[in-house]
């Protein structure tokens, strides 16, 4: 028997996102306060804190949607996403309304995700790749309000999709980015949402590999220690060059220590829209790349295509792999091939997230993926029968 076809047009779903304070026991928000990781810090103020501290310093290398080559002081940052948080309001999206954001690693990616944070929503992070029933599904589990997207990337048409969307969804609100990026002189005061720290401040997108992606909240008081810390832990400061070639809007990218963590130390972060090892090569040799990131297949694709251009990339200082098990006769190349440090990272949208440290001895680097960002961090190992694995035993994973 046929199954009957979905109705349309959809209402969207009405959501409860947890209130403040209700994702973690209060016992451990207390003992994250008391011990300084967590903060009254929130994004909402992010891109305003971050003028303030860096002003005329470069923060942001990249591509607008049409292709043209954009750069943007941290001042011109906040000036851009103060502009289109104005844009988002006016399109009637609010303080606690969940958005859809798929972008590619474009300008317009990180001006909308700060003008989503400025106002008080709650960024839904898509990847490009998805496509429809990852959209919807998207829009159903979130009760999300809004869609932001651009035109057409990889030969996929992103705005096709967009208009089907607010055919089957009325109440959806579309936003299509579709012309050059263009930031105004003038000053657009919009004051930052008072959102509280322990409240949701997005729903990021699990890495699993069966069915349709979860979405996992988290509050602006634990991603951003996780921000805080890893910037520490992977030494970054004002002369950091970040090249952003994995998606922009994956937590590894994000967070570890990524696009937040370059920022938050106030160093550079470099967009590119084609990871191939050509084109990385030439944008490390162009911007001075410093540090970049990158899953295992695409690492061993780099050593392997890299030292045959004949490009100069003695600036590149740390390549950090993480995403899945980085085989240890390819960690070994790392030095030989790229000339710079390996640090293996493991980590979780959901929270956790470890590395090697840069002065770990080169057995370490090599055979582990480190070991987590918090002394307080808590992890249980266990066997087959579910019982706690001794500590300092080896194992097969």
């Amino acid at each position: 028997m046929s199954q009957p076809h979905a109705q349309y047009p959809k209402k969207i779903p009405q959501v409860q996102i947890p209130a403040p304070g209700s994702l973690y026991p209060s016992a451990f928000e207390i003992a994250y306060r008391e011990a300084g990781y967590w903060t009254e810090e929130t994004f909402s103020q992010l891109a305003e804190n971050l003028a303030a501290r860096f002003g005329d310093a470069e923060a942001l290398v990249g591509q607008d949607c049409t292709g043209n080559a954009v750069r943007l002081s941290y001042r011109d940052l906040f000036l851009a996403s103060n502009q289109r948080a104005e844009t988002l309001l006016e399109a009637g999206i609010r303080e606690s309304d969940r958005v859809v954001v798929q972008l590619p690693n474009i300008v317009e990616y990180l001006i909308d995700v700060l003008a989503l944070f400025r106002i008080g929503a709650l960024p839904v992070f898509a990847l490009i790749a998805h496509r429809r029933s990852e959209i919807e599904h998207f829009i159903n589990a979130s009760g999300a309000r809004a869609f932001i997207t651009t035109t057409a990337h990889a030969g996929y048409n992103h705005s096709e999709l967009a208009l089907k969307l607010s055919q089957d969804y009325p109440e959806l609100v579309t936003l299509i980015h579709d012309g050059s990026f263009n930031a105004e002189e003038h000053q657009i005061d919009v004051p930052a949402s008072s959102v509280a720290a322990n409240a949701v401040a997005f729903l990021q997108v699990s890495g699993g590999t069966t069915g349709l992606p979860k979405l996992i909240p988290r509050t602006h008081a634990d991603y951003l220690y996780s921000v805080r810390a890893s910037a520490n832990i992977c030494a970054l400061d004002r002369r950091t060059r970040f090249l952003v070639a994995l998606p922009a809007s994956h937590n590894f990218t994000m967070s570890s220590p990524g696009i937040l963590g370059v920022l938050h130390a106030g160093g550079t972060v470099v967009f590119t829209l084609d990871p191939s090892p050509t084109a990385v090569a030439d944008v490390i040799e162009a911007e001075g790349i410093t540090m970049t990131a990158a899953v295992p297949p695409l690492a061993m694709t780099w050593m392997n295509i890299i030292p045959l251009l004949q490009k100069d990339i003695s600036s590149l200082e740390v390549l950090q792999v993480g995403g899945a098990k980085f085989p240890p006769e390819a960690a070994r190349r790392v030095s030989e091939t790229l000339g710079c440090k390996l640090q293996q990272v493991f980590g979780m949208a959901e929270g956790l997230v470890n590395y090697t440290r840069l002065d770990d001895e080169e057995n370490r680097v090599i055979h582990t993926q480190g070991r987590p960002i918090s002394p307080d961090d808590e992890i249980l190992v266990v066997d087959d029968a579910g019982a706690e694995y001794p500590q300092e035993s080896a194992g097969i994973c």
